[in-house]
This record gives C-alpha cells, structure tokens and sequence, in this order.
C-alpha cells in the first residue's frame, strides 16, 4: 500500500506570499519615512528650541535647526530610519559639538573677506583685523537623543499598526 500526497497551487502560494512581503516592505519605508519627519519636527521645535532647558541650543540664523534632515532608506534586509545633520551641510563643523559636547582650543580669528572683524564688546562697536580667541566648553545638548527616547515608544506602536494594516 503506498500513499501519494499532492501540493496544489504551489506557485501560486508562493507569488502571494512575495507580493505581500513586497507589501510589508513599502508600508514600512512609507510609514518609517513618515515617522522620521515627525521625530525630526519634535526635536527642532521641542528639544532644539523649545522651553530654555539642558538640551536647548541657542538659536542665532536658525541653521543648525534648518540642516536637521530625515530619511527612510531600503536596505533590503533592513529598513533604516535617520534623523541628523548630512555630513555635506555646513552646519556639520559645529552640530557634533553642540549636540555631544566639547571644547576648542585657543586660536587666532583673522578677517578674510573683509577688511576687519566687528563685535560689540560692552555696548560698543570694535574693530579688530585679527583677534585671539581664549577657546570653549561648550556643554552637551542631546537634543537629537533625547527627542528619540521619548518619542521611541510612540515611534515603534506607529510602526508596528502600520505593518499590521499592510499585512490584513
């Protein structure tokens, strides 16, 4: 006695499954990329320059707060969620230092384009070709870090209702 047991619809089962992991992924970039924007409102506006408080950076042009970019990118097995400063900005020579910290030492300022540097020293305009700077501390100002681990948890249920509707 033999027994025979047959699989029908195979391929089709299998095409299915591809379109729906096809499905899944783009959902996911979508809603990744949509969370990004969000993360990176919420830490200009709240944390950047928000309330006066340990993460907020002075805010003089407005832009450090203009370079922050967001991204979802593809990786295949991965899907990436960024939130910075792009390295090509121009804002990049002094974001690391403000958002973790840090200090410079003393150097020489000298004008370049223009005849003489001007600051206000005490209420009054000074003219200097080239001025020795004593160095900074500037103190850590996270404000990147910590938007993220407030908005981690609401990031990650948005996520996952956002997979769950792809795959219904």
């Amino acid at each position: 006695m033999r027994l025979a047991l047959e699989i029908v619809g195979v391929p089709e089962t299998c095409a299915g499954i591809k379109q729906g992991v096809m499905r899944l992924q783009a959902a996911t970039l979508q809603a990744m990329g949509a969370e990004m924007i969000g993360l990176r409102n919420y830490a200009v506006t709240t944390h950047m320059h928000g309330p006066t408080g340990a993460n907020t950076v002075n805010q003089r042009s407005g832009n450090l707060a203009r370079s922050v970019t967001s991204q979802a990118t593809d990786e295949g097995a991965d899907i990436l969620g960024l939130v910075g400063i792009p390295e090509a900005s121009t804002a990049q020579a002094y974001a690391r230092i403000l958002h973790e910290g840090g200090t410079t030492r003393a150097h020489v300022i000298e004008a370049q384009e223009a005849k003489s540097l001007a600051f206000m020293v005490n209420g009054q305009m000074i003219f200097r070709r080239k001025v020795n700077h004593p160095g900074s501390v500037f103190p850590a100002r996270p404000y990147l870090t910590s938007a993220l681990q407030e908005q981690a948890g609401q990031i990650k249920a948005n996520l996952k209702a956002a997979m769950l509707e792809a795959i219904a």
